[in-house]
């Protein structure tokens, strides 16, 4: 039998289409109907509002609660969500306070409390028994024993900056998505895309750069931030963050979206959501652009301005076909309905730990048929 799964839901947001321009909020939508195709029971446990698709929702902070947290926070609103994500915040607080009294009414020792935001809820897990799995590691401070991190590229940066052994226990997974929520658009668009914060850790500056010289196109930046500082050439477009059918079209119809991340992205899920539409991205060199971005088959990866310029020419070239190829990859690999089993396969290992651990037979290999 499958343990039952308690996934617990951000304290800054609500588990809805409206927060899908947070990348973990996104990750919480999908995850109770990705792990309820292959059998499981998930509660999740969130602010009001929630749809979460999860077989139960548990009520945290209301609404106006939430708010009214918020808005003590910044009262003209954080301009971006995650400055809301801080765990000394009385709403931080609060949410952990009031989670682990509903924690401890419902978790079972063989239960498994899933943890898409690592130390965000370390504080209500006090005294709660159950196994804890953080189940998508994209951030700095991970602490669980069982762990999937978003890239491999992430999980060896944090071994090594770690200075630790690589575990048995740790796997990866990549992000998943909902790919029926995307829609494939053959035709190259004639606008660049920036999507994602505004601000010079993700790059913007190059972003800018790139408008200086290509003057012929519109550059678009959309995201949360003040893009002011940024609008220096009249090719430049600032949009709000886009949310559902808004997000798709946008992504869809542009030439390329470009990534120039300067940190080590864990994961930068905007490259598949853009290769869902069948959009191309430009991205940083390094990171997880180097699992995510097929050099010449779904974008490039760029060191220089001149690389940067001349992946712009080269997908200028590119049709209909090479879009379709695009689409098709980004498909096949993140399609969150064929990832259920890979997080399967992780939970189930957890689960053997109950039994033979680590000596098991029973893998996700495949049968064994010679024993010795």
């Amino acid at each position: 039998m499958k343990p039952t799964l308690h996934l617990l839901g951000l304290p800054h947001t609500i588990t809805t289409g409206a927060y899908s321009h947070c990348a973990f909020t996104g990750k919480v939508l999908r995850f109770s109907p990705m792990l309820r195709s292959v059998g499981y029971n998930v509660i999740h446990y969130g602010n009001e509002g929630a749809v979460s698709g999860a077989n139960e929702q548990v009520d945290i902070l209301s609404f106006n609660e939430l708010n009214n947290y918020i808005t003590k926070y910044d009262p003209t609103g954080p301009t971006f969500i995650g400055e809301v994500a801080n765990l000394g915040t009385p709403l931080y607080e609060e949410y952990n306070k009031r989670l682990n009294i509903e924690l401890k009414k419902r978790v079972s020792p063989k239960d498994i409390i899933c943890l898409p935001f690592g130390i965000g809820h370390q504080a209500a897990l006090a005294g709660v028994s159950g196994t804890y799995l953080e189940t998508g590691i994209g951030y700095m401070q991970a602490f669980a024993e069982f762990r999937i991190y978003e890239s491999n590229c992430w999980y060896n940066w944090q071994s090594g900056k770690e200075n630790r052994n690589g575990k048995d226990y740790h796997w990866v997974i990549p992000n998943y998505f909902d790919i029926s929520e995307w829609t494939f658009q053959p035709n190259k668009g004639q606008y660049l895309l920036y999507f994602g914060r505004i601000c010079n850790a993700k790059g913007v500056e190059i972003v800018v750069e790139i408008a200086r010289n290509r003057p012929d196109l519109k550059v678009i930046l959309c995201g949360q931030g003040d893009a002011t500082p940024y609008l220096k050439f009249p090719n430049i477009e600032y949009l709000p963050p886009k949310h559902g059918k808004e997000r798709d079209t946008l992504l869809g119809n542009a030439l390329a979206v470009l990534m120039p991340t300067r940190y080590v992205e864990p994961f930068g899920g905007v490259t598949v959501e853009a290769n869902l539409t069948g959009t191309p991205v430009l991205g940083s060199s390094y990171g997880s652009f180097t699992e995510t971005i097929i050099q010449g088959i779904n974008g490039y990866r760029c060191n220089t301005l001149g690389d940067w310029l001349a992946g712009i020419e080269l997908v200028e070239e590119w049709g209909p076909q090479q879009r379709q190829q695009i689409s098709d990859v980004a498909r096949s690999k993140y399609d969150m309905y064929k990832l259920a089993h890979k997080y399967d396969d992780a939970i189930q290992q957890i689960t053997d730990l109950q039994d033979k651990g680590w000596y098991t037979l029973r893998s996700s290999l495949g049968p064994i048929k010679k024993v010795a």
